[in-house]
Order: C-alpha cells, then sequence, then structure tokens
C-alpha cells in the first residue's frame, strides 16, 4: 500500500484513483436506476419539473437550435468524429491512444446499448415528441456518446499537453458540449432529465477507464512516463 500511494508508484496511484472513481460512478448509477424505477407509472419530481421547464421554452428558433445541439451526439457524428479523432493520434504517432479512444467508444456504445435493453424504460409521453426514437429511454445514448466522445478529447489533451490553461479549457468544452446534448434530449422529448443523468454517468466511466489505461500504458510501469527521442510527450 505505501508503494502505491507513494510518488514512485504513480501508476499504481492513478489505476487506484480510476478504480475509485469508477466504483463511485457505478454507485451513483445504481442510485439514480433505483430511484428512476420507483416511478414506473409517473415520473419523478425532478423529471417532471424539468421536462415542463424546457417543454415552455419551446419556439421554432430553439427548437432549430436544440436539433443542431443533439446531432453532436447522433451517431452519424460520433462515427465520423471517432475516425478523424483515431486517425489524428495514429499519425501523430499516439498508437496506444487511439485504440484505446476507440476501445471506449465501442464500449460506451455496447454497454449504453445493453442498459437499455435491461432497463425498458419508455420514452416521455406528457409532451409530443419533437424528434422520432425507437429504442428505450434509460440511459440516454446521446448524453452518454457526447460524454465518452468529448470526455475523451479532454482525456487526450490532459495526456498530450501539461499547460494548465490548455486543460482547463479543454474540461470546459466537454462540459458545455455534454449538458448542451443532455438539455437538447429533454427539450425534444426524446428523454426524461433522468436518462440523460444516467447517461453522462456511463460516458464518464468509460472516459475514466480510457484516461487510466492510456496513463498507465504510457508510463510502461514505471513511476514517469515513457518518452521517445525527441518527442515531448510519449506514444501512447
Amino acid at each position: 500500500m505505501r508503494a502505491r500511494f507513494s510518488r514512485e508508484g504513480a501508476v499504481g496511484l492513478y489505476f487506484t484513483v480510476s478504480l475509485l472513481a469508477c466504483l463511485l460512478l457505478t454507485v451513483a448509477f445504481s442510485v439514480l436506476a433505483h430511484e428512476v424505477f420507483e416511478h414506473t407509472i409517473t415520473p419523478g419530481p425532478l423529471d417532471g419539473t424539468v421536462g415542463k421547464f424546457l417543454y415552455g421554452l419551446r419556439s421554432p428558433p430553439m427548437t432549430e437550435v436544440m436539433r443542431g445541439i443533439t446531432f453532436l451526439g447522433d451517431r452519424v457524428f460520433l462515427a465520423v468524429g471517432t475516425a478523424a479523432v483515431v486517425t489524428g493520434l495514429v499519425v501523430a504517432g499516439h498508437r496506444v491512444s487511439a485504440l484505446l479512444f476507440f476501445g471506449s467508444v465501442a464500449g460506451g456504445f455496447g454497454v449504453t446499448t445493453a442498459l437499455k435493453i435491461g432497463f425498458t424504460r419508455a420514452r416521455p409521453d406528457l409532451w409530443p415528441a419533437l424528434v422520432k426514437e425507437t429504442t428505450y429511454s434509460f440511459p440516454s445514448g446521446h448524453a452518454a456518446m457526447s460524454t465518452v466522445f468529448f470526455g475523451g478529447l479532454a482525456a487526450v489533451v490532459f495526456h498530450l499537453s501539461s499547460r494548465r490553461g490548455i486543460r482547463i479549457l479543454a474540461v470546459g468544452a466537454a462540459a458545455f458540449f455534454v449538458i448542451a446534448v443532455a438539455v437538447s434530449r429533454v427539450y425534444l422529448g426524446a428523454h426524461w432529465a433522468t436518462d440523460t443523468f444516467a447517461g453522462v454517468l456511463v460516458g464518464l466511466f468509460w472516459v475514466t477507464v480510457y484516461a487510466a489505461g492510456t496513463d498507465v500504458v504510457s508510463r510502461g510501469g514505471s513511476g514517469s512516463p515513457r518518452r521517445r527521442p525527441g518527442s515531448p510527450r510519449s506514444a501512447a
């Protein structure tokens, strides 16, 4: 334990913190799922309040904006965006990061799909939906995958740059896009608010796995990252 939490055991420390974060995210998701399914017939207070508020904001211009925002969590955008990120990382020589990024996106999609089938929560029906969806509601796939994608991009920035300003900007941008997509899904009537919260938790789980995996591989089991000759960062 002393080695794991020492500076020399940086990989062990990072891995331990990541494991604890994943456990906390899993517990939070379980608690949320339990609360959601206590209201199987009518929505809970949070879902009802948030849904009613966003329904009151509906207007043709706002709807067009929300349709554009929700596209950032669409499969087409994510497929093209993931291919672009993976290609860019490979070309830059960060093959491990590219592989793990692709794996986190694929894993996030698979887990979200499995959870939808497992929970079989119906879509909201208190207000007219502005988009047509055929899958189940819980958790939100758009919220989960936008978190995986934009959160993964922030993790890439953390791995490749140690500049605080750039890191803060990356996290802020990722949070903005994730929250915007989550809000758009409730506004459009595709999800309850709790669906999007659950989706973000699922996405954060995979971002944590990706970030931890990239850091551990880049350090090569030592307390300091491996570096290629002439490169400011590792090949991961």
